[in-house]
């Protein structure tokens, strides 16, 4: 696969690239999606259709995820000497239970039908079992849209790895998501063969350009380490990390409630620095306690640290909206001039 060509050429495909009315030059592939119904955009499309184009003849596309084929139609659109795996298990989505049917119905229209081998399975299995096959078919483009939880997200690029050509393109959905971005960069970091070349997040779910967003990945058998040790560190989701860690350590409410404790009596002693500490201490804990972004706001404010307060209060009125103390609080603080004595 020629990813060079891919990233080089790709933005010459589009009208508007890098805008919010970016879309595809060709309309094919609109007119293709108004007769499929698909979950996905016209720019997703023509994305996939290039990264095949640009693929070498003897490689193979594959996709998890595949829905009722529309993204596997946008990549093999008029791209006749091109095969693909395609795998899905509907476990979503398909509450009809008419999914496959209308999958197939799709392929034969866009006469795709002999080039996609489909698999009704789950992913894991899928590669599991081709494992054993020993096929020597290899990935150009892999496509992964399956189950976006961290573990099934960080498994699909795993277990993916050893059919991948040489050099190949990763393009992964639905990257708006924290967790989605987090197993891409541990992957990355974990296999320096990889690099994160492309971010198309989009401001919503659903959106008209990208959809939920876009991560494209290149991978190289002969790249050696890309990144430093403190772009993996900015690019760590503490929030995340958080709740992957509380999984196996939940947190435990008790200490959480005596962090909050000892940071007001701290507070009413004028000990703020020592308070703030403390109540970040219980946020480090428990990410999703409302009360602790209140308090941390509060000895924040007291200490004239405006902009962190006001940030403060409003995640937690994101935790929980509409409270009285939080919205008081924040309006204290967006009326208070930005140099005046210490409150």
């Amino acid at each position: 696969m020629d990813y060079y060509r891919f990233f080089e050429q790709l933005p010459k495909l589009y009208e508007n690239w890098g805008q919010d009315s970016v879309r595809p030059k060709s309309e094919k592939f609109q007119t293709a999606l108004d007769q499929i119904q698909g979950m996905t955009t016209a720019n997703v499309m023509q994305l996939l259709n290039f990264a095949v184009e640009c693929m070498e003849p003897d490689e193979i596309y594959c996709e998890v995820g595949t829905y009722r084929g529309s993204t596997l139609i946008g990549a093999l659109l008029d791209r006749p000497g091109s095969m693909a795996y395609a795998v899905d298990n509907f476990s979503e989505f398909d509450v009809g239970g008419e999914n496959i049917e209308k999958l197939w119905e799709n392929l034969q229209k866009f006469n795709l039908a002999e080039k996609v081998y489909f698999c009704e399975q789950d992913f894991e299995e899928f590669f599991l079992d081709l494992r054993q096959i020993e096929t020597e078919d290899k990935f150009g483009v892999y496509l992964y849209d399956g189950a976006h939880d961290y573990r099934s997200q960080l498994l699909g690029l795993l277990l993916a790895k050893s059919f991948l050509a040489d050099r190949a393109l990763i393009i992964v959905d639905d990257a708006n998501w924290e967790r989605v971005r987090q197993a891409n960069w541990d992957f990355a970091a974990a296999h320096p063969e990889c690099k994160v070349e492309l971010d198309l997040l989009t401001p919503r779910r659903g959106y008209p350009t990208f959809l939920n967003g876009i991560q494209v990945l290149s991978w190289d058998v002969t790249r050696g380490y890309n990144y430093s040790t403190e772009t993996f560190r900015d690019k760590r989701q503490q929030k995340v990390i958080q709740e992957l860690y509380n999984l196996q350590f939940p947190p435990n409410e008790d200490l959480i409630d005596t962090y909050n404790k000892l940071g007001y009596l701290l507070l009413k002693e004028g000990k703020l620095e020592r308070a703030e500490a403390i109540y970040r201490e219980a946020i480090a804990s428990n990410p999703d306690r409302f009360g602790s972004y209140l308090n941390l706001g509060n000895v924040l404010l007291q200490q004239n640290k405006l902009e962190s307060a006001m940030t403060a209060y409003k995640t937690a009125l994101a935790l929980s909206p509409g409270n009285a103390d939080v919205l008081h609080n924040l309006e204290i603080a967006r009326k208070i001039p930005q140099n005046p004595a210490l409150i």
